[in-house]
């Protein structure tokens, strides 16, 4: 029966003290970010394509500002508004639409791929004048190695790989532009 109590005791001493220790630690977590006080709105014009230099991916500009606007609406930490009204304007410019080879079948051939999307992006404050950031290059493959990877053994085909790059550079893109 002691041991019984000894051991209540001890979980809810643990419980108290590991309460006690998050409230005691702020720089462990915060859900603010480094942007000024006054930046409630953001704008998100269409990125630049640059990707002509290696080989065009068609409306791929389209897709990674439609993912990037989503990612900070899901966010909710900054509205997002038209270039005249809002505090701060992201800009941005898709470099580069690699297909890198993750493994390779026995005979050489490639048999899983992930599509990488490199993006240059900038975050201007209008009412200070100055740039947050400035030329940050974004990747989705940082993030989390092998997303918006396909199997070709498994009939996969790159539709679905992309459109799952697309949506995580987007979201690497929107918290780059929050926690500059």
């Amino acid at each position: 029966m002691n041991l019984a109590v000894g051991t209540r005791w001890i979980r809810t001493f643990a419980a108290v003290a590991a309460f006690l220790g998050m409230l005691g630690a702020p720089g462990c977590y915060s859900s603010r970010t480094r942007l000024p006080e006054y930046a409630k709105s953001i704008a998100v014009p269409v990125f630049a394509n640059k990707t002509y230099i290696d080989e065009y991916t068609r409306k791929l500009e389209v897709e990674v500002t439609e993912s990037t606007r989503k990612a900070l609406l899901t966010n909710g930490k900054l509205a997002v508004q038209g270039r005249e009204s809002a505090d701060l304007i992201m800009e941005g410019q898709v470099n580069k639409y690699d297909r890198r080879i993750l493994r390779a079948d026995r005979y050489g051939e490639p048999a899983e791929v992930q599509i990488v999307i490199h993006v240059s992006v900038s975050v201007y404050d209008v009412k200070a004048a100055k740039y947050l950031v400035q030329g940050v290059i974004v990747t989705n493959d940082r993030e989390k190695t092998g997303y918006g990877s396909y199997n070709l053994r498994r009939g996969e085909d790159e539709a679905l790989a992309r459109k799952q790059a697309i949506e995580e550079i987007g979201r690497v893109i929107a918290h780059k532009a929050l926690d500059y």
